[in-house]
């Protein structure tokens, strides 16, 4: 081992002495934030003596918890709103883990330095494996979007004396796509608001 990796490794190893494990969240909080069908993948916490901030990586979301000296604030990171997430590593920052976010509640970037190295490395591993499956989970709502949206602009070629017919919906079509509207609501590609919206438009379709 060069003396490089010598000061590097005696630089993560003093952060790692410091990093307060008791503001880390405990399992118990943890429970409380999971909604239904999400499951607990990995957390990390950074490697400071105050103010430390833990990285919540589940199967739907990232939850950034700042716990401050006064107050603590949770922030959700969707796979669905999340352009992507980029991973870096320094001798005096450890890892990097920056998260870009194109839509939702904390739309933008939020940098979060000072983690553990070797830990930030497992994280970010679990991290771009749950980001690649959500990668063809945003393409199958683009197209359940389009195929929406095409079926709603049908121009009707009907003669004059049929101008004012409409062409009954079966309960069956409504019910299928009520039910995909469900599946897409658990998998967790639309929100509570938005699949309420819709499913308000279905019903009105009977």
């Amino acid at each position: 081992m060069g003396i490089f990796d010598k000061v590097t490794e005696k630089i993560q190893q003093t952060k790692n002495d410091i990093r307060p494990k008791f503001l880390s969240v405990s399992e118990e909080e943890l429970k409380k934030l999971l909604i239904q069908g999400e499951s607990l993948v990995s957390t990390i916490t950074q490697a400071v003596a105050t103010s430390a901030k833990t990285l919540i990586l589940t199967n739907i979301r990232i939850i950034v918890y700042d716990h401050g000296m006064l107050n603590s604030s949770f922030k959700d990171y969707y796979f669905r709103d999340m352009k992507d997430a980029r991973f870096d590593t320094s001798v005096l920052s450890g890892g990097t883990i920056t998260i870009n976010a194109d839509k939702g509640n904390n739309a933008g970037s939020v940098i979060i330095t000072d983690l553990p190295l070797q830990e930030s490395k497992h994280f970010y591993t679990e991290l771009q494996g749950i980001e690649r499956n959500w990668w063809e989970k945003k393409r199958e709502l683009e197209l359940e979007e389009k195929r929406a949206v095409a079926g709603g602009t049908n121009i009707s070629m009907a003669t004059p004396q049929n101008a004012n017919s409409q062409t009954p919906v079966s309960d069956g079509d409504v019910e299928g796509k009520l039910l995909k509207l469900k599946g897409l609501f658990d998998k967790g590609l639309i929100d509570e608001s938005e699949y309420k919206e819709r499913k308000r438009q279905l019903l009105a379709q009977l």
